[in-house]
């Protein structure tokens, strides 16, 4: 895992959340991880390919998401239905063209597949045993969980 790559995710997605939701948005204690990851109710996923290959995974409880996705429309997505997850999915894009920009500015190459968002309780995300950054960042709507992890090819 190559910080130079994670770091712009870390930043964009802190970045993407003030900007949304007008608030500070406080970076928990980041931890390493390279376990089976338990979703908290709602999770988006983008993969990495290229230069670098990983994924971005975004994870948060579904009452989180219900807050994040009014507070980004202005109405109500207490339903999460369509609307609601294609806020979620915004954001997530938002989050990764910004990380991405960045990296490919810098001269890197990579690549991103389009958000697939998982709902539901108990979900366990695996497949994913990659080293993984794992950083909880706090909004007035709940905690929103990065997990970034990148290998370099």
């Amino acid at each position: 895992m190559r910080y130079t790559f994670i770091r712009p995710f870390l930043d964009a997605a802190q970045t993407v959340l003030e900007d949304v939701l007008s608030e500070q948005t406080p970076v928990g204690e980041p931890q390493l991880s390279s376990k089976t990851l338990a979703g908290l109710g709602v999770a988006t996923i983008v993969g990495i390919t290229g230069e670098a290959d990983g994924r971005l995974l975004i994870n948060m409880t579904r009452e989180s998401a219900v807050g994040i996705a009014q507070a980004m429309n202005g109405e109500d997505c207490s339903e999460l239905g369509a609307l609601g997850q294609d806020t979620l999915a915004e954001l997530t894009s938002m989050v990764t063209g910004r990380a991405i920009s960045t990296l490919n500015d810098a001269g890197h190459r990579l690549r991103v597949s389009p958000p697939t968002i998982l709902i539901g309780e108990n979900l366990t995300i695996s497949g994913l045993e990659m080293e993984t950054l794992v950083v909880p960042l706090e909004t007035t709507h709940g905690k929103v969980v990065v997990n970034i992890a990148v290998t370099t090819n």
